[in-house]
């Protein structure tokens, strides 16, 4: 119930991205069961992408970082709608779903961010793997599980 009241309180907008996070979820909890992933990844990050240098990150004027301003802006909007129905789901969503349906939306939304996939050491000496999701140099969902895993794939 207290989902429902914080996205009504967000009007229109934050009803539909709720509902938009909620759909791509689902379809990706699914996906992640049924298809490679490998075929889910070239899937979504098919289309041309652009890739800044450092050189370019330090040209940038003012017009651009405003704009990368607004990309953050959306990032955690998108980041709010998926954690929140995650969270209060009563079905459960790991990282892995949360980071695709969070780096589709920002891709409908025009804003370019990486898929990143680390693995890491449990104390009982097992593997064990996360993904997060990046805006430039900033996470912007699943970030605050990420410092113990190794980078080992990026996509985006």
């Amino acid at each position: 119930m207290r989902l429902l009241t914080k996205i009504v309180g967000r009007g229109t907008s934050g009803m539909l991205l709720a509902a938009e996070a909620l759909l791509l979820l689902a379809f990706f909890r699914i996906c992640l069961v049924v298809v490679p992933v490998y075929w889910i990844i070239r899937t979504i990050t098919r289309g041309p992408t652009v890739e800044r240098t450092d050189d370019e990150t330090a040209a940038m004027n003012d017009a651009e970082r405003a704009t990368e301003e607004h990309s953050i802006e959306i990032a955690q909007r998108v980041r709010w709608a998926v954690e929140a129905v995650a969270r209060h789901s009563p079905i459960a969503f790991v990282c892995f779903p949360q980071t695709l349906a969070g780096y589709t939306m920002l891709r409908r939304r025009g804003v370019q961010s990486t898929m990143v996939y680390g693995v890491a050491r449990s104390p009982a000496s097992k593997l064990t793997a996360h993904t997060w999701l990046m805006v430039g140099d900033k996470v912007v969902l699943g970030g605050e599980g990420s410092a113990p895993f190794t980078p080992v794939e990026r996509w985006g």
